[in-house]
């Protein structure tokens, strides 16, 4: 009924707005008003909102003026070098230390010992001495023998030599275990000759070689000049060099003496027998027999400080199962192939 007229505006009377009750949720969805935030209305409008920098520029200013200067680097390398040149002060200073002590150590170590031998050492030395010649009782050592001659050559010509000595046919054999040259390298043609060891079984038979060796001091032999020595341990060679002094006086003044074993020499004067066993014994000796004072050097000291023989280095030993195990792997049976 009312399509198609034409719509009339009339003024009418504005609706009066009404106060809502603000919801617990309102707070959070309408805006808030200009009057709430801001105490004096102005009809300006909101401009854009600037951080206050203020606060940051004072705390920038803090940093930068708490950052080291060149001075307080330089103070601060100083330091470093102080602490460090001191550190390597007492280093040196340890060093040094450590030096001198180690060269007196040395000193001390080249010095020989200050304090005495026990006894004890010294007896025990002279035994061990008596055994080593014990196992050379029925050696005979002979000097002189040119180096011409061969091994095979040796026995023979030693065989006729001691034929010699024994007033014997030279076509007899004399009968000898081992046959050698002394343990050295083999000297220059214009050195002597080194010494020959041999090993007669026949004890009897080599004490009369020996006993009639002594008639004289060389003998000629196939133009050289044989000389033989009982074969003796070099402790006790080097003892009978100390006590020659006195061996040369005894000879001098006709009195008796011979060689002991253990090592011992033994004079004989008006039916008394004096005996040298250790270097402490000299004194009492050489005043029994009035003999003069000699200066006679300690052999036990002497021959501890010159051994003959270094102590070998220690062989790297096999391990004992390891034949074995080599066999055991060899033996065992073939292992069958895993099924695939």
């Amino acid at each position: 009924m009312g399509r198609g007229k034409p719509r009339q505006n009339t003024p009418k009377t504005p609706a009066r707005r009404t106060n809502r009750a603000l919801g617990p949720l309102d707070a959070f969805i309408l805006p808030v008003p200009a009057d709430a935030t801001s105490p004096s209305c102005t009809k300006m409008a909101d401009g854009p909102i600037t951080p206050d920098t203020t606060e940051a520029i004072r705390r920038l200013e803090h940093l930068i003026s708490a950052l080291p200067t060149k001075a307080d680097l330089a103070d601060l390398v100083a330091d470093l070098r102080e602490g460090f040149a001191g550190e390597i002060r007492e280093i040196r200073s340890n060093v040094e230390d450590l030096s001198s002590r180690m060269d007196h150590l040395e000193e001390r170590a080249n010095l020989p010992p200050e304090h005495p031998q026990p006894a004890a050492f010294g007896e025990l030395q002279r035994r061990v001495d008596d055994l080593d010649n014990r196992g050379r009782r029925h050696n005979i050592r002979i000097r002189g023998m040119a180096e011409t001659e061969g091994p095979e050559d040796l026995r023979t010509a030693l065989s006729e030599a001691f034929c010699m000595v024994l007033g014997r046919s030279q076509s007899e054999l004399i009968p000898m275990d081992r046959v050698h040259r002394a343990l050295r390298p083999k000297p220059p043609p214009t050195a002597p000759p080194r010494d020959i060891i041999c090993c007669l079984p026949d004890y009897p038979l080599k004490e009369k070689i020996m006993a009639k060796a002594r008639l004289s001091r060389t003998w000629a032999f196939r133009e050289s000049s044989l000389e033989f020595y009982q074969d003796l341990a070099p402790f006790t060679l080097a003892a009978r060099r100390c006590l020659q002094p006195i061996t040369q006086a005894l000879r001098q003044t006709a009195t008796p003496y011979r060689w002991g074993f253990p090592f011992a020499l033994t004079a004989l004067k008006d039916g008394a027998r004096y005996t040298i066993s250790h270097p402490a014994d000299v004194p009492a000796f050489l005043a029994a027999l009035e003999l003069p004072e000699l200066h006679i050097k300690d052999w036990e000291t002497e021959t501890r400080g010159n051994a003959p023989f270094e102590p070998l280095a220690a062989r790297r030993r096999r391990p004992r199962d390891r034949g074995r195990r080599s066999r055991e792997r060899a033996l065992r049976p073939p292992e069958p192939p895993e099924a695939v």
